[in-house]
């Protein structure tokens, strides 16, 4: 079961990277920039329109696909119980 878990979630975090990779700002809709939580205004700027807009570093697509790649070559060292 925790093989399966680790595969996953190492899966996730390169698909995320990949996605990351292709997009240079994430734009939130005015709907859920209103009831946005605290730590989405600490990593997002308001436009004058009240909408919040991501940028993530270039640093953080590689460092994502990375994890998920140690994380995968992880989940099929453990071994098979």
């Amino acid at each position: 079961m925790y093989r399966a878990a680790f595969l996953a979630f190492g899966v996730y975090l390169v698909l995320l990277g990949a996605g990351l990779l292709l997009i240079d700002e994430v734009a939130l809709s005015q709907k859920v920039s209103h009831r946005a939580a605290p730590v989405l205004r600490l990593v997002g700027d308001a436009d004058a329109a009240g909408r919040y807009h991501l940028q993530p570093p270039d640093w953080v697509p590689f460092t994502s696909m990375g994890i998920g790649i140690v994380t995968m070559l992880y989940a099929i060292a453990l071994p098979k119980n």
